[in-house]
């Protein structure tokens, strides 16, 4: 798909707010299983997922972990979808939802019901292109992939695109192997994914002969812009990250979060909570290497905001 950059802004903006339109339903015989929204099947958020339903299993809980195209469209089904009780998403996005939730009233009531259970892992902005492309300057004019529509990386993408000035001839939503492969065959210029590092698809799919490399990504953020210097941390993805990474880059990361809606009722949601807190260590044992970047001291220290009352620290 190929959107002008303020188009597929607005589009974003737009989904947003479409999004929270309904109200969520009270449940009515509600299964019995517990769902959790993840991402795309190659990446991360659907990596943890399946070892949390795995975890689920050895303590005789129905998790059901649900591909999708991303943290957009988690917001979406888990305010929507009364059986849909948990999710996982990008902290960029659900700061992005409650400043374009200023605008609508109504909105803002059903943004604010958005409550964060855990923190998860932190994810880097990866920008690939080939070695022709030396900035993300250049990308000016040329052809971008930001990431399948609907995942949280084409809001990321869109949002840094238009803060750094920059307008690229097309930008098209093609989701991450789709962009791997239209970058080697030159019908793109560079393609953003917002991933945990290392992303498994990247160390697999990317070979050292395709010849790409990660672009820098800086944002000037002043100290009084707490929006954005809450939202990205400056980072260095060390040298040999990927075999074909071979010098260290600069760029930003982003906090995730396993999510949910404010709720009278949280039986399922404390389950699921309970289960990662007592069971961590686990998880970092057995499941993705990613758990090992995982820190839940924020949650015992109260130092997140927008938490549910479901969780107990």
């Amino acid at each position: 798909m190929n959107k002008p950059l303020s188009k597929l802004i607005g589009s974003s903006i737009g989904l947003l707010f479409l999004m929270l339109t309904p109200l969520r339903s009270v449940a009515q015989n509600a299964p019995k299983e517990i769902n959790l929204v993840t991402g795309n099947e190659v990446g991360e958020y659907y990596a943890i997922g399946r070892d949390i339903e795995k975890l689920g299993e050895k303590h005789n809980l129905d998790i059901d972990v649900i591909p999708t195209r991303g943290a957009l469209q988690n917001i979406h089904d888990v305010f929507n979808y009364d059986s849909v009780e948990l999710g996982i998403v990008q902290g960029d996005v659900l700061g992005f939802l409650n400043t374009f939730a200023n605008y609508d009233g109504q909105i803002r009531v059903k943004a604010e019901s958005i409550r964060n259970v855990l923190p998860l892992f932190k994810e880097q902005i990866h920008v690939i292109a080939t070695k022709e492309i030396k900035s993300i300057e250049d990308l000016e004019g040329k052809r971008i992939s930001i990431g399948d529509e609907g995942s949280g990386t084409s809001m990321t993408a869109s949002t840094l695109l238009y803060q750094l000035g920059i307008k690229p001839q097309e930008l098209l939503t093609y989701d991450i192997k789709r962009s791997i492969h239209e970058l080697r065959n030159g019908n793109i210029d560079a393609f953003f994914y917002v991933v945990g590092t290392p992303a498994k698809v990247l160390q697999e799919q990317v070979l050292p002969e395709d010849n790409f490399h990660l672009l820098p990504v800086t944002l000037n953020i002043s100290a009084e812009d707490e929006f954005y210097s809450m939202l990205y941390t400056p980072v260095t993805l060390p040298a040999n990250t990927y075999p074909w990474q071979t010098e260290a880059v600069e760029t930003l990361a982003i906090q995730s979060f396993l999510f949910t809606v404010e709720t009278d009722d949280c039986t399922k949601v404390s389950l699921v909570a309970s289960l990662i807190q007592n069971n961590l260590g686990w998880l970092q044992e057995n499941g993705n290497p990613i758990w090992k970047q995982i820190d839940l001291k924020p949650l015992h220290n109260k130092q997140l905001t927008r938490m549910s009352q479901c969780v107990k620290p």
